[in-house]
């Protein structure tokens, strides 16, 4: 048994089944979003600590007030 005659009837499975290139789009969506996400992850990390600050300067301010 080699290796063609194992993939040749799920290759024909996934030719006749369309669902099949719909889950190749997917996973070639995922990729393209995780890479995208991995090269913005130094601006996402300000963003977030600026973000963070800002509402830890907020609460402090607003806690200080209230005593």
């Amino acid at each position: 048994m080699t290796l063609i005659s194992i993939l040749e009837p799920l290759v024909a499975k996934l030719e006749s089944n369309e669902q099949g290139v719909t889950i190749v789009e997917y996973a070639v969506m995922l990729v393209l979003v995780a890479v995208v996400v991995i090269i913005a992850n130094p601006a996402i990390q300000t963003a977030l600590s600026t973000l963070f600050s800002g509402i830890s300067s907020f609460l402090m301010t607003g806690a200080s007030g209230l005593s």
